[in-house]
């Protein structure tokens, strides 16, 4: 076959903007709930965890010196999406804002 005649392939079909606050993607990743709205190389289904104490930060970036998305109280329950150096990265349950919490701050769910 030459590149002449290769067939032309098109991506079509519904596209949503995405709110990075509440839509848990990132371009190699992303939420398994958002399947079949948004192209990324992997998915994967949420895991609930708790916060271990009062005061937890969801941050916006794996930094301790990033914007706070959110706080957790002691109990709250933490989606995460993805584990990585030291961070789980994921969204509140309850308002699904989505950010970094260390992963040592949170207990899994019992």
């Amino acid at each position: 076959m030459t590149k002449s005649s290769r067939p032309n392939f098109a991506l079509n079909g519904p596209s949503m903007t995405l709110d990075a606050t509440i839509h848990a993607a990132r371009g190699d990743l992303a939420d398994l709930a958002l399947a079949g709205k948004l192209f990324v190389p992997h998915y994967a289904r949420p895991m609930e965890f708790h916060a271990a104490a009062d005061a937890t930060n969801v941050h916006s970036e794996a930094d301790d010196q990033s914007g706070i998305a959110a706080t957790l109280a002691k109990g709250d329950a933490f989606m995460v999406v993805d584990f990585s150096g030291g961070w789980a990265w994921g969204f509140a349950k309850d308002s699904h804002l989505v950010g970094y919490v260390p992963a040592s701050a949170l207990t899994p769910a019992q």
